[in-house]
C-alpha cells in the first residue's frame, strides 16, 4: 500500500497537468485583448497574434509571422518563419527565435533571442538577464541584469545595461545615451574608447589567443564526439546489420555515385522541410524529412568510418567484434582529420556527402530486394507444383 499510494498520487499529478495544457495546430492563431486563457498552451500555426492574457506557460511555433502583444503570466517559448515581435508584458522568461526578432515591451525575467536581426526598441524592459544572438543586434531600450551579446556582423549599443555586459562582434557601435553600469568586455576588429559616463565598470578587450593544433582540450572535445558516435552506431549496427553491410559496400564500390546523391539529398531534404513545414498539413511532413536528414547526417560518419576501418585492418572476419573494431578505427581517423583547419572542413562535407548518399542507395536497394524476394518465391512454388505433377503423372 506504500508503494501504491505514492503511484496514485504521481499518475494523478500527471492526469492532472496534461488536463491542464491544450495542443493546437491550427493556419491563424489569434487571441483577442478581451481574453483570458487559463491551460498551458502548445500551438503550431502558419500565423499568430496574441493580444489576452495567458495564465501559464506559452509554447508556441509560427510559420510565419509571431506577434506577441498580450500579458503572460508564465514562460514564453517561441519560434516563428519569419519576424517574432514581442510588444506585450512578460513576468516571467522569454525565448524567441526568428528570422528577426523585435522586442518592444517589458520582460521580467530573462530573455534569450536568436535572429538574423535583433532589435530591442527604447520601449524594451528587461527585468532580468539578456542573451542576444544574431547577425546585426541594435539594443535601445533598458536591460537590468547582465547582457551576453555575440553577432556575426554589428552591434549597435544606445540603451541601458544595469550588470555587466559581455559582447563578441566585429563591429561594436556606442550611441551617447548608452550607460553600462558595470563591467564591459568585449571581443572586437578594432579597440573601443567609450566616451566618459559610459561605462560605471572596468573596460577589457578579449583578444582570442590561437591554440595548438592537438591541444589537450581539442583531443578531450573530439574524444567526446568521437565516444558519442561510436555508442550510436553500435545499437545501429547491431539493429540494422543489412543496411550497414549494403551501405558500406556501396560506399566501397561506387563512391562517386554516393557522393552525387548524398549532395543532392544534403541540399533537397532541408529545403523540402522547411517548405513542407510552412503550412499546417505539411508539418507533419516536414519534420519527417528534417529528421530524416539529420539522422542521416549523423549516421553517416559511422558508414565512412567503417569503410575506412574495414580497409585499414582489411579484415575478412564477419564478428561483431572485429565490425566494432574496424568503425572505431574509422572513427578516431575521421575525427583526428577535422583537427586540421585545412582540410577539416572538406574531410566532414565529403563524410556527409557519401555516407548519407549510400544510405540512401542501400534503402532503396534493400526495397528491391523485399520486393523481388516474394516473386521468387513464388516462381520457386510454381515450380515445386510442376516437379509435383510430372512426378503424379509419371
Amino acid at each position: 500500500m506504500q508503494i501504491k499510494l505514492p503511484l496514485f498520487g504521481l499518475f494523478t499529478a500527471l492526469a492532472l497537468q496534461v488536463h491542464a495544457t491544450d495542443f493546437l495546430a491550427t493556419n491563424v492563431y489569434r487571441v483577442a485583448a478581451g481574453q483570458t486563457i487559463t491551460d498551458e498552451q502548445w500551438v503550431a500555426a502558419g500565423i499568430a497574434e496574441t493580444d489576452g492574457i495567458f495564465k501559464n506557460d506559452l509554447f508556441i511555433s509560427s510559420g510565419g509571422q509571431l506577434a506577441l502583444n498580450g500579458t503572460y503570466e508564465g514562460n514564453i517559448w517561441g519560434a516563428a518563419g519569419g519576424d517574432a515581435t514581442l510588444g506585450g508584458r512578460c513576468e516571467r522568461n522569454v525565448r524567441l527565435a526568428g528570422k528577426s526578432v523585435r522586442i518592444d515591451g517589458s520582460i521580467d525575467g530573462n530573455v534569450i533571442a536568436i535572429a538574423e536581426t535583433i532589435i530591442a526598441t527604447t520601449n524594451a524592459v528587461i527585468g532580468g538577464n539578456a542573451r542576444l544572438i544574431g547577425t546585426s543586434i541594435i539594443l535601445e531600450g533598458s536591460i537590468k541584469g547582465n547582457a551576453s551579446i555575440t553577432a556575426a556582423r554589428v552591434v549597435t549599443l544606445g540603451g541601458t545595461i544595469g550588470g555587466d555586459a559581455r559582447v563578441n562582434a566585429p563591429d561594436i557601435l556606442f550611441s551617447r545615451e548608452t550607460h553600462i553600469g558595470g563591467d564591459f568586455s568585449y571581443s572586437a576588429d578594432k579597440e573601443l574608447m567609450p566616451a566618459e559616463g559610459v561605462l560605471g565598470g572596468e573596460l577589457e578587450r578579449i583578444v582570442p589567443q590561437s591554440q595548438p593544433l592537438f591541444s589537450t582540450a581539442r583531443l578531450a572535445s573530439r574524444a567526446m564526439w568521437f565516444l558519442a558516435a561510436f555508442l550510436a552506431g553500435v545499437p545501429f549496427i547491431a539493429f540494422f546489420p543489412m543496411t550497414t553491410a549494403m551501405a558500406s559496400q556501396l560506399a566501397r564500390k561506387a563512391p562517386w555515385k554516393c557522393l552525387l546523391v548524398g549532395f543532392l539529398a544534403s541540399g533537397a531534404l532541408p529545403v523540402i522541410g522547411l517548405v513542407c513545414a510552412s503550412s499546417i498539413i505539411g508539418i507533419p511532413l516536414g519534420a519527417l524529412a528534417l529528421a530524416s536528414w539529420g539522422i542521416m547526417l549523423y549516421l553517416s560518419r559511422i558508414i565512412v568510418g567503417l569503410v575506412l576501418g574495414t580497409s585499414i585492418l582489411r579484415s575478412t572476419g564477419a564478428s561483431i567484434s572485429r565490425v566494432l573494431l574496424a568503425m572505431a578505427l574509422g572513427l578516431a581517423i575521421i575525427y583526428l582529420t577535422t583537427m586540421v583547419p585545412s582540410i577539416g572542413v572538406p574531410v566532414q562535407i565529403a563524410v556527409a556527402w557519401m555516407g548519407m548518399g549510400a544510405l540512401i542507395l542501400a534503402m532503396i536497394q534493400k526495397r528491391r530486394l523485399i520486393i523481388r524476394v516474394p516473386d521468387e518465391l513464388k516462381q520457386l512454388e510454381e515450380l515445386k507444383q510442376e516437379n509435383k505433377q510430372k512426378e503424379e503423372t509419371s
